[in-house]
């Protein structure tokens, strides 16, 4: 029998990496297919943008007396999701002239960077069953719940809203973790920042006043912090009458923070009235107003007093002259 074909001689298999851990390094994966020290032998190689050729693997026949060997092109699958090339090898063995020719299935992993061969399989028309993308990304036709990964996201749609929630490799409901820096914004917002603005704009507005004292409007201006994010207040109260008073005040955070909105977004603001309702009850302490007034009089008063003590005083002195004269 005459010998077989093109892949007597070394045959080089160029594919694009697509799922590749241990060569992620290379651009290119290519094989070739040569009889070394009479064993047939299998090479793998990573190359790279530049065309530097650097060996992973080799893969030895065991089979005795093979004086033709290579890789049967039209045979190869990749797998894409697994990172797993399947090569069909051709063997020619010489037993003393009498020909015989054997295949092989051999299967690369790219991301173990691992060669073996497959028994009781052949690549002649098949092609790589999904399985790999059905892992991936798969939806329960009977409930409509899509499921993302292994420990996975589900996803549902309903008539008016898209549900969203996570589990764990036991099928248990799961926190959705957004790390390693990334912001989850809703409608271009920060949800983590708009969560500290409302606890700092809360913050400024309790340092400001809600009732006039001794006066008929008071002012402030406050702070507030929340998260490490800080806001600024200000506002009055006014007193209407005895009855009835006012108070109204805004806050508003820094400005310069990224994903913060619009100015709606981050401003605050509120108003409100105060009235006293049922009878008047007069305080037990007195105010600053009463206190001066009381400190006044209770002067005026020592100071008639220290006038009167003076004149009993001399009063006194000329009751006792006269009595001197009677004598």
């Amino acid at each position: 029998m005459t010998k077989l074909f093109s892949f007597l001689s070394v045959l080089s298999f160029l594919l694009l990496f697509f799922e590749v851990a241990k060569a992620s390094e290379y651009k290119f994966f290519k094989t070739s297919a040569n009889i070394i020290d009479n064993i047939p032998t299998l090479k793998f190689y990573g190359v790279s943008s530049s065309g530097t050729e650097t060996l992973l693997n080799t893969w030895e026949s065991t089979t005795s007396n093979v004086d033709g060997f290579g890789v049967l092109s039209n045979d190869t699958l990749v797998d894409q999701y697994e990172g797993k090339i399947y090569y069909t090898v051709h063997e020619q063995i010489n037993n003393d002239g009498d020909y015989t020719h054997e295949h092989h299935v051999i299967e690369y992993d790219l991301v173990d960077n691992t060669a073996e061969k497959i028994e009781n399989i052949s690549l002649e028309d098949v092609q790589i069953y999904p399985e790999g993308i059905v892992s991936m990304i798969s939806k329960d036709n009977s409930t409509g719940v899509l499921r993302v990964g292994e420990n996975s996201l589900k996803l549902k749609e309903t008539s008016n809203a898209q549900l969203m929630w996570a589990t764990d490799s036991k099928g248990h409901i799961a926190p959705i973790n957004i790390t390693n820096g990334s912001k989850l914004l809703i409608n271009g917002r920060d949800v983590e920042q708009s969560i500290n603005n409302i606890g700092a704009l809360s913050a400024a507005l309790t340092g400001l006043p809600t009732l006039p004292i001794e006066t008929t409007l008071v002012c402030g201006l406050g702070t507030g912090t929340h998260g490490g994010d800080f806001a600024f207040s200000g506002g009055c109260a006014s007193k209407v009458n005895e009855k009835l008073s006012l108070n109204y005040a805004a806050s508003t955070t820094m400005p310069g923070q990224d994903y913060a909105g619009d100015f709606i977004d981050t401003f605050s603001a509120r108003a409100g009235f105060v009235w006293k309702l049922g009878k008047a009850i007069e305080p037990n302490q007195i105010s600053m107003k009463d206190k001066k007034n009381f400190k006044t009089k209770i002067k005026s008063l020592e100071e008639k007093n220290n006038q009167l003590t003076a004149r009993l005083d001399r009063l006194e002195k000329l009751l006792k002259v006269k009595a001197n004269h009677k004598i």
